[in-house]
C-alpha cells in the first residue's frame, strides 16, 4: 500500500479531475506550469469553427485537439463593437500575464497587419469573441447562437466565415457530461470538502458513538425507543434533502454552472439524473425502514433485556467506552492518507500529444512563424497499471476491518497469541468483499455494452452468483465475531473457534434466535442514526456559500454525503462494537454455560436467563 500511493503521489495531480489543458499541455490552475496559471483556471476554446467541426458525427477532429487557453473568466461578446481573446504573451509581445489579463486577453490593436491577417483567418495569435460563453465545471461552454453585432464586425472586417450553428455546444457539452469526467469531478468533490469530511466523517461520529454509550450505561430502558423514534425522524429528513438536491422540491437544485448565470440559460447534468435515482432509491428505503419500524415495536421490550445486560457488563468495565478511542485514532490516521493517496492515484498519468491526421494552422509567437503541420492537442494518459493501482488501492481499503478486543489487558495477549488468527478473519472478509465488488462492476460493464446473459441458466448463474457471495459475505462477518469471542475464551485457532461457536449457537438457537436478532437490529439502527446525522449535517455545511461558488464548488453534493455516511459507520461501527461484542459475549457464554449443565444456566444473570426461557417456551408452543 505504501509502494502504491508513493507512485500516485508522484504521478498524481488533482488539479486533472476538474481542470483542463490548454493549446501548450498546461493544466489550468497549475501555479507550477510555464506560464503562472495558478488564477487562470478556465479552459476556453479559441477557435469556434474547430468545435463546431468536433459536434458533427462524420468528422474524426475532436475536442481534445481543438485549440484552448486558461482564462480568468469566459468571455462575452461586446455590445457594440468586437472583442478578442489572444494567446499568452510571448515573443514579440511585450506583456506580462497580468497586464494581459487586464486588458481582457487582448492586444489585437498592437499586432503587425501580417499578424491581424492570420488573426483574421483563425489561424491566430487573436481569436475573435463572437459566442457568449459560460462556466460550466470550468470549461466554456458555448451558448447556441452568434452574437449579431460581433459577427457583422467580423465580417466586415473581411475574417473568414465562422459557422453559426446551435451544434456548437454539443461537443462541448458532451465532453463536460461524460462518464470520466463527472466520475473525475465526484472524487475531486471529495478533496475540496475535505474540512467537511473531518468534521462529519471523523468528529460527529465520534461525539454521537461515545453519547450513544453512554446513553445505553444510564438510559438503557429509553433507549430503543429514543433510537427507532430518531432514526424515522432522519432517514426522512435525509431523503428530503436528496429531493432538494435533485430539484423535486424547493429551487436549491444543484447546478453544474459556476458563479452568476443568466437564469434563463439550462445546461442539463448527468449529476442531477444521478440524485434523481438516489432520491427514489431513497426513498423506497425510507418506507421499508419505516414499515419494519412499525412492525419491530411489539419485540422492543426483549430487546431491552439484552442490552441491560449489556450495560451491566460496559458499567462494571468502563474503560470499554474509551477503548475504541485507540482503533479511531489508528483508523483515522489510515483513512486520511487513504483518501489523499486515493485523490492523486485517480488523477496520475502523464501529459501527452495526441496523435490525430488533422491539418490546420496557427501562429506560434515563440517560433515567430506560422505552423500547419498539425493541430493536435494534449490530454493526459491514463496507462493500464494505473488501473491496476486504483482497484488493488480500493482492495486495501476493506483491510483495516480488525475487531478488537474490549478490554486493555486483553491487547498483550492479542499481540502475542491471536494476532494471525484477527489477520485471517479480516482477510478472509476482504477477498469474499472485493470479489463481491468485482463482480458487481462487471455486471455493470455488461449492461453499459447492451449484452445480458441470454439463456435462462446464465441468468441463473449471473444471479446466484450474487446472491451467493452477499449471503457468504454476511455470514462470514458474524462467524469472524463469535469466532473472536471463542479465541479469547479458549485460546483455539480461528477456523477451530469458528466450528466451536457455530456448534454452540446449533445447539441453542430456540433460546437466542429471536433475543439476538432483536438486539442486533436496534444496534444497527443505532448506527444508522450516527450515520444519517453524519450525512444531514454533511448536507447542511455543503449548502454554505463556500462550496456553492467560485474555485470550492463542488459538483454535487453526492460523493462527499456518501464518504462521510462511510467513515461515520466505520466510527459508529468500532463504538457500537463494543456492545455487539458484549451481547455476543454474554450469548455465548450462557451457550457454553447451559451445555455443561445439562441445558440450564448456573451463572447467567437473572435477567437473561428470564428472557432466553421465555423465548424458548414461546418457539416450542409455535413448533407444536
Amino acid at each position: 500500500m505504501i509502494v502504491n500511493s508513493s507512485f500516485g503521489f508522484s504521478k498524481g495531480n488533482p488539479l486533472r479531475l476538474h481542470h483542463g489543458l490548454d493549446y501548450n499541455g498546461n493544466l489550468c490552475g497549475d501555479k507550477h506550469a510555464e506560464q503562472d496559471l495558478h488564477e487562470l483556471e478556465l479552459r476556453y476554446w479559441l477557435n469556434p469553427n474547430q468545435v463546431y467541426q468536433t459536434s458533427l458525427t462524420e468528422s474524426k477532429f475532436e475536442l481534445s485537439n481543438a485549440r484552448s487557453i486558461c482564462l480568468l473568466d469566459c468571455p462575452v461578446p461586446s455590445e457594440d463593437s468586437l472583442n478578442w481573446v489572444c494567446d499568452y504573451p510571448e515573443g514579440d509581445v511585450r506583456l506580462s500575464l497580468d497586464d494581459w489579463i487586464d486588458r481582457n486577453y487582448d492586444y489585437f490593436e498592437d499586432l503587425t497587419p501580417q499578424l491581424r491577417n492570420t488573426s483574421l483567418q483563425l489561424q491566430g495569435p487573436c481569436y475573435p469573441v463572437i459566442f457568449s460563453s459560460v462556466n460550466v465545471y470550468w470549461n466554456c461552454q458555448f451558448i447556441g447562437r452568434a452574437s449579431n453585432v460581433s459577427l457583422r464586425n467580423w465580417e466586415e472586417m473581411g475574417g473568414v466565415k465562422v459557422i453559426d450553428d446551435i451544434a456548437i455546444d454539443k461537443s462541448i457539452h458532451k465532453s463536460i457530461n461524460s462518464r470520466s469526467s463527472v466520475l473525475k469531478r465526484y472524487v475531486a468533490d471529495v478533496g475540496k470538502a475535505w474540512p467537511v469530511l473531518l468534521l462529519c466523517g471523523g468528529f460527529l461520529p465520534l461525539f454521537l458513538s461515545i453519547l450513544w454509550l453512554l446513553m445505553i450505561r444510564y438510559f438503557v430502558s429509553g433507549m430503543p425507543w429514543i433510537t427507532v423514534t430518531l432514526f424515522s425522524i432522519l432517514i426522512v429528513s435525509v431523503t428530503m434533502f436528496f429531493y432538494l438536491k435533485a430539484g423535486w422540491i424547493g429551487n436549491d437544485a444543484i447546478s453544474p454552472i459556476i458563479d452568476e448565470h443568466d437564469l434563463y440559460y439550462h445546461v442539463s447534468s448527468r449529476a442531477i439524473n444521478h440524485l434523481h435515482a438516489v432520491a427514489v432509491l431513497m426513498t423506497i428505503v425510507m418506507i421499508i425502514s419505516l414499515l419494519s419500524s412499525i412492525v419491530i415495536i411489539r419485540r422492543i421490550l426483549k430487546a431491552t433485556s439484552v442490552l441491560k445486560v449489556a450495560a451491566k457488563v460496559i458499567g462494571d468495565i468502563r474503560a470499554l467506552i474509551i477503548f475504541p478511542i485507540i482503533p479511531y485514532a489508528i483508523l483515522a490516521i489510515f483513512y486520511i492518507c487513504w483518501l489523499s493517496a486515493a485523490l492523486h492515484l485517480f488523477s496520475s498519468g502523464s501529459v501527452v500529444q495526441n496523435y490525430c491526421e488533422a491539418n490546420c494552422c496557427s501562429y506560434d509567437l515563440k517560433a515567430k512563424q506560422l505552423s500547419c503541420n498539425s493541430c493536435c492537442g494534449y490530454k493526459v494518459r491514463y496507462t493500464p497499471h494505473i488501473s491496476a493501482a486504483i482497484i488493488f488501492h480500493l482492495f486495501g481499503g476493506f483491510w483495516p476491518q480488525i475487531s478488537f478486543f474490549p478490554v486493555f489487558s486483553s491487547m498483550k495477549r492479542l499481540a502475542r497469541y491471536n494476532l494471525g488468527s484477527i489477520a485471517l478473519g479480516s482477510l478472509i472478509v476482504t477477498f469474499t468483499e472485493s470479489t463481491r465488488f468485482v463482480l458487481k462492476a462487471l455486471h455493470r460493464r455488461l449492461n453499459h455494452i447492451n449484452y445480458m446473459p441470454q439463456s435462462w441458466i446464465e441468468k441463473m448463474v449471473h444471479r446466484t452468483s450474487l446472491c451467493f457471495l452477499r449471503c457468504i459475505g454476511w455470514i462470514i462477518k458474524h462467524v469472524n465475531r463469535n469466532a473472536y469471542i471463542m479465541i479469547a475464551i479458549t485460546g483455539k485457532g480461528f477456523f477451530k473457534a469458528s466450528e466451536i461457536a457455530t456448534e454452540l449457537i446449533m445447539r441453542n438457537i430456540l433460546r437466542i434466535g429471536k433475543v439476538n436478532v432483536l438486539g442486533d437490529v436496534i444496534l444497527f439502527l443505532g448506527k444508522l442514526c450516527v450515520t444519517l446525522t453524519s450525512a444531514l449535517f454533511t448536507f447542511l455545511l455543503l449548502d454554505s456559500h463556500k462550496y456553492k461558488s467560485a474555485h470550492n464548488k463542488i459538483s454535487s453534493p453526492l460523493f462527499p454525503v456518501l464518504v462521510c455516511s462511510s467513515f461515520s459507520y466505520i466510527v459508529a461501527n468500532l463504538f457500537f462494537g463494543v456492545v455487539e461484542m458484549s451481547i455476543d459475549t454474554v450469548i455465548l457464554s450462557y451457550c457454553q454455560d447451559s451445555d455443561e449443565h445439562q441445558g440450564t444456566a448456573q451463572y447467567a444473570p437473572p435477567l437473561l436467563i428470564q428472557t432466553l426461557n421465555d423465548e424458548e417456551n414461546e418457539m416450542q408452543r409455535l413448533i407444536q
